[in-house]
């Protein structure tokens, strides 16, 4: 028993260095776009979002559930003392992405025209070709990933996440500003402005070839060093079946294709958007803004939600597990109390974030990006309310895969695509919303999923969502805050927008929000200190006798 105890808690230690390290990626990833903003502008940013939503399609199909079914497989070997046959399922799943990866990578830069074409961006082909190599790089990459993770060890993957996200940032910016110039000339001599612009997206992606391919060399490299202790186990294990080649394959396929499914199912919504949009803006005779309001979308707009989510997310990350364990036990009671905790945290992000970025969409927009038009902020207002949703619709996902109700997320998935593709298309053909459209029907989307996923998560286990603690108090303390923010925001931004203002704005509006929280008992002492930096936030309540 002590033993098993000692396993679980290694798996959440193993699995809460993985959820760090993902979500610190994620928001560095997030924050490379706002220089990369400056240096390719709004319509490399349309062509740069065109390049990759393409490129995640095919990555998802080709071999986004690489990485998992490798893991799974191997660890049940592993855990069997089945080395031989684990050793059977790297190499055959080696096989396999180096075959999917070098399809993909071969038909997209072939087709890489028609593609382009199809998203009504032709001169995002550039950036798609570049691109094309990094699915099989990825695809092998996959491989080693989920091998290490079958053994174990997450650090691997960990590691060579942070070294693909620093060479991918560093290589991105720098080749996106010195080809931003090339292609000037370029355009200058065809007379095509436009050209600096694609040149620039091809810049942006050719980071993330070079970022995955220092990656897979690090993880080479580790492989390498861990096949001397490998080779010392094989000898030792004495397992008499050795699994057949076919059946391998067969295993990798079946643990392959539910992943895909629901990978596609949650990527393709970005894919459909912008496609949707600008197949719709080019038969209303919008080229001129087609682009560049996609572009704001993409690249500014996405941008400012997507830290707040990524941060909301990462509370409920390292709960997964837990869960899973419990809900082997049949400890439905824990499990309410578990997800009602972590909802709450979550929550208690998302919410003063969308007031926060709703009130204050003109100066951060000016913050980050030295913006000054109306297209971002009326984007950020409308769209600021899915933090909410996404964060609630994503946590909520993991849920009910901890409950092992795995194809739950992909039925909730589809009826919310379905609903969301036929609003879109509502709004674009009989309104002049245009790419304010796409932000409302995200909302939407995401809405559908919350209310799906906790039907579900209700039936499971009776789980019943508490209201005050969860959302009225941080509703109500965050309302505070927004008006508060409002005051200092109209006072302070008078006389133009000042970065250091805007900055002493948000601290203000922090630091109102979460004395309110305490005042109406919203927030315990035992969950900020589950929050990012709760021990330094703890400390100063404690010492004021606010705590």
């Amino acid at each position: 028993m002590e033993h098993n105890n000692k396993r679980f808690n290694n798996f959440i230690v193993q699995g809460g260095i993985l959820a760090m390290a993902g979500v610190l990626v994620r928001i560095l990833g997030l924050l490379k776009r706002i220089p990369l903003a400056y240096i390719i502008e709004d319509v490399g940013n349309s062509y740069y979002s065109a390049a990759y939503e393409i490129y995640n399609i095919v990555l998802t199909i080709s071999s986004y559930g690489i990485p998992l079914s490798v893991s799974k497989l191997v660890s049940a070997r592993v855990g069997k003392g089945q080395y031989k046959n684990a050793e059977k399922i790297f190499k055959c799943a080696l096989i396999f992405a180096l075959v999917s990866g070098t399809a993909s990578s071969v038909l997209v830069y072939i087709y890489s025209g028609n593609l382009s074409r199809l998203m009504n961006e032709p001169m995002s082909e550039m950036a798609l070709r570049v691109l094309a190599p990094t699915l099989f790089v990825v695809a092998v990459m996959g491989v080693f990933r989920g091998y290490f993770q079958g053994v174990g060890t997450m650090v691997p993957t960990a590691f060579s996440q942070l070294i693909e996200q620093v060479v991918l940032i560093t290589v991105s910016l720098s080749s996106a500003y010195f080809l931003s110039i090339r292609g000037a000339k370029i355009g200058a001599l065809l007379q095509n402005k436009y050209y600096k612009n694609a040149y620039g997206a091809a810049g942006a992606t050719l980071g993330c070839s070079v970022g995955a391919l220092a990656s897979l060399i690090f993880l080479i490299a580790l492989y390498n060093a861990y096949s001397r202790k490998n080779k010392k186990l094989i000898l030792r294990d004495e397992t008499e079946y050795e699994e057949s080649t076919l059946n391998v394959f067969k295993a990798l396929i079946f643990t392959i294709v539910p992943v895909v499914i629901s990978s596609t199912v949650n990527n393709i919504s970005n894919f459909l958007d912008q496609y949707i949009h600008n197949r719709v803006m080019v038969e209303k005779g919008l080229l001129d803004i087609k682009s560049v309001n996609w572009g704001i979308y993409s690249g500014k707009y996405l941008v400012l939600i997507g830290v707040p989510i990524a941060m909301a997310n990462a509370m409920g990350a390292s709960s997964v597990p837990t869960i899973s364990a419990i809900m082997r036990k049949k400890n439905y009671e824990e499990i309410c109390s578990k997800i009602g905790s972590v909802i709450r945290i979550t929550l208690m992000i998302s919410i003063p974030s969308a007031i926060g970025l709703s009130v204050m969409a003109p100066s951060v927009m000016y913050l980050l990006f030295s913006s000054t038009g109306e297209v971002g902020p009326n984007l950020v207002r409308i769209g600021s309310f899915g933090i909410i949703f996404f964060s609630f619709s994503t946590l909520t996902n993991g849920i009910l895969q901890g409950m092992s109700k795995m194809f739950k997320p992909i039925i909730h998935g589809l009826i919310a695509i379905v609903i969301h593709v036929s609003l879109l298309l509502a709004l674009l053909y009989l309104t002049d919303w245009n790419i304010y459209a796409v932000a409302f029907s995200n909302n939407f989307f995401s809405l559908v999923i919350c209310i799906l996923n906790l039907y579900s998560i209700h039936k499971a286990v009776g789980y019943r969502q508490e209201v005050k603690k969860t959302f009225i108090v941080p509703v109500v303390s965050a309302a505070i805050m927004g008006a508060v923010l409002y005051l200092f925001d109209f006072l302070f931004m008078r006389n133009g927008f000042s970065r250091i203002l805007i900055l002493v704005s948000i601290m203000i509006g922090v630091i109102v929000y979460f004395i309110f929280m305490i005042m109406f008992k919203g927030i315990t002492e035992k969950e900020i200190l589950m929050l990012p930096g709760g021990r330094y936030i703890y400390k100063p309540l404690h010492k004021l006798h606010i705590l």
